[in-house]
């Protein structure tokens, strides 16, 4: 049997109350209206699109809809029939308990299967905490890694102004993020990808968020170290291995970790530092964003150990006169040159290096 809302005035009331009833006494009443189905064997509440309980139908009953209409008033006795035939089928049926995200066509329930991965929700605090701790900005083009429902782009969009793309390996949660990204007013600004995370392109993104296992975080970690340096990556739940986070994050319940991708600066550098008349020669080993390596100054050689954050580059050298220097570089033109600034008590001034 389906069910369907009517709407009845009540004798003492100008506005009209809600009943669910079966179709049939609706059309045998002349009251029909097309309202949505049942999903799952549930009743759905037309206010909130959702599987309505026993006790949340009565309520509906005592609610007065939030906009007026016309229609024909009914006996109290006829009433007192649809009333009775909403209660005793609301206890009949059983009530899914998963969220409804208020659409009919796909249920969307905590471990969905997808590529290598099941479905399950990020908390709205851990979502707010991610973005907050990526310092999302309008400026910002948000890449969700596995979107879901959309909620990490729609938040990103809608509570801090960024573009937002979220690529989701499933068609049907896809088309469900879409249509969750209409609701929230935000087409012009978020964008659902059908797609493999392995696959698809996200270079443009300034931000990546995401929420997958261990596994495809590894995956994925040679991807993301591809990406322009300082974009900033999220994650909710899992790290990357032997790619350390430079911060960890939590929330009561949920953990997560928080990176910058480096620039690539191993190899061999010329480097013109303050108070050297010759061109320096710097070393470089790189493990993501830690760097060491040796400094060549004319005829002493001495050990570097740094650090990188997105495209700069902090390192400190010691002198033989015991003293200590600290270098500030950013990489530029494509990771071929750097320039920065130099402190030191003998020389501070503009540092400038090319590759060798």
């Amino acid at each position: 049997m389906r069910i369907h809302a009517a709407r009845q005035t009540n004798l003492n009331s100008p506005r009209p109350y809600l009943v669910q009833v079966p179709i049939g006494i609706l059309r045998r009443s002349g009251q029909f209206r097309r309202e949505r189905p049942m999903v799952h064997g549930a009743f759905i509440d037309p206010y909130t699109g959702g599987p309505a309980a026993p006790a949340a139908i009565l309520q509906r009953i005592l609610r007065p809809l939030p906009y007026p209409t016309r229609l024909p008033t009914m006996p109290p006795q006829f009433l007192r029939v649809l009333v009775t035939c909403a209660l005793v089928l609301g206890l009949a049926h059983p009530v899914h308990s998963a969220r409804n995200y208020g659409d009919e066509q796909f249920r969307l329930e905590h471990g969905h299967d997808g590529k290598d991965v099941f479905w399950a929700p990020t908390p709205d605090a851990m979502v707010t905490l991610m973005l907050q701790t990526a310092k999302v900005t309008p400026a910002d083009i948000v890449y969700d890694l596995g979107a879901g429902e959309g909620r990490i782009p729609i938040a990103a969009a809608r509570a801090f102004g960024a573009r937002a793309v979220g690529i989701e390996y499933a068609p049907e949660i896809a088309a469900l993020a879409r249509r969750n990204v209409r609701r929230a007013g935000l087409e012009g600004r978020v964008k659902i990808v059908v797609g493999d995370i392995l696959v698809e392109d996200f270079s443009a993104a300034t931000v990546v968020t995401m929420f997958l296992t261990p596994v495809l975080n590894r995956k994925l970690r040679p991807l993301l170290l591809q990406v322009k340096p300082g974009t900033r990556i999220v994650s909710h739940g899992f790290d990357m291995g032997d790619w350390q986070p430079d911060t960890k994050i939590a929330t009561e319940n949920a953990e997560g970790f928080f990176w910058i991708v480096p620039a690539q600066v191993a190899g061999e550098w010329s480097l013109r530092l303050p108070g050297e008349a010759a061109p320096t020669r710097l070393q470089l080993q790189q493990a993501y964003q830690q760097v060491s390596g040796t400094l060549t100054l004319g005829e002493r050689t001495v050990a570097v150990e740094g650090r990188l954050q997105g495209a700069t580059l902090h390192f400190d050298d010691a002198r033989p006169d015991g003293t200590t220097a600290t270098v500030t570089a950013t990489a530029i033109a494509d990771g071929r040159r750097l320039v920065g600034q130099q402190k030191h008590p003998q020389a501070t001034g503009r540092v400038r290096g090319e590759r060798r």
